[in-house]
Parts: C-alpha cells; structure tokens; sequence
C-alpha cells in the first residue's frame, strides 16, 4: 500500500511528537493518549502506530522526522507539538527547549 502524502506527513508529525515526549525521558499517560489519540484520528495505519509506540517503550532509538515533510506545515507541526508538550500539565525546561530547536529547524518565522 502506497501511502498519501496526507499519511506520510501525520507518521513523520507523530515520530516528531514521540521525540518531544520522550525529551524528559518519561511518557506520561496524557502523551500517550494524545499520541494515540491524534494517530488514529489521522488514520495513521494502527500498526505503524504501535511499532512507533512500542520502540518508544523498549527504550530504544526514535526514528528521525523526515524534516522535509514537516517542513511543508510548519504550523500544523508546531500546533501538534505544543499540545502534547502541555497535555501533562507541565512544561518541562527540555520540553520548552525542544519546541525552540524544533521551530528553528522548521525554519519557523520568528524563531
């Protein structure tokens, strides 16, 4: 199955947010709902989503965003990436510091 250039870019937006919730080395139970929940409601295949998730888990190396793609919607990004980083109710320092390097790679302006 050929992916859409929809799909490629909410599992490239997906591998991003993974980064930014891992960056404090804990997922909390409302990132991990916000993942999930923002994957399925994009129709990121199920089974994409959880080999994501499941490497998340194991500790293991996050694949890289394809930047190239994300950078074709900075703004969906950033919004994206925002929310999950205060779904828990907190913003941690990494976190706020993630989101400055991820705005800057996005060649985001203003950042």
């Amino acid at each position: 199955m050929t992916l859409s250039t929809e799909d490629r870019f909410n599992i490239e937006v997906i591998k991003l947010m993974l980064q930014v919730a891992w960056v404090d080395r804990e997922l909390t139970q409302a990132e991990r709902l916000v993942i999930l929940g923002l994957g399925r409601s994009w129709n990121v295949p199920e089974g994409e989503l959880h080999t994501l998730m499941d490497k998340l888990k194991a500790g293991g190396t996050m694949p890289e965003p394809d930047l190239e793609v994300l950078r074709t919607r900075p703004d969906d990004v950033m919004e994206a990436t925002r929310a999950l980083c205060v779904s828990d109710g907190k913003l941690a320092e990494g976190e706020k510091a993630l989101l400055e390097r991820i705005s800057a790679r996005l060649n985001v302006p203003g950042s």
